[in-house]
């Protein structure tokens, strides 16, 4: 597998905080936002569960709406 990830100054591995990948912290909120729609899907309803079973899940969610904010706004 290829990694896209090398050189980007974000960290991959966080879900929030300044230098967290937009990446996954908008994957994680698309998880649970669509909850009803993709827990039906037997595909990704596991990912789903497991959203709802992240310790940080709110804060995740107030820092995919800065990021949406950014993006926006053409700062990110």
């Amino acid at each position: 597998m290829s990694n896209y990830c090398k050189g980007c100054h974000f960290d991959r591995t966080k879900r929030v905080g300044d230098n967290a990948c937009p990446f996954t912290t908008l994957y994680w909120d698309f998880m649970a936002r669509h909850e009803v729609v993709l827990g039906k899907n037997p595909r990704v309803a596991q990912q789903v569960r497991a959203a709802f079973k992240l310790s940080d899940l709110p804060a995740v969610q107030e820092r995919a709406k800065v990021v949406l904010q950014q993006l926006s706004a053409g700062e990110l």
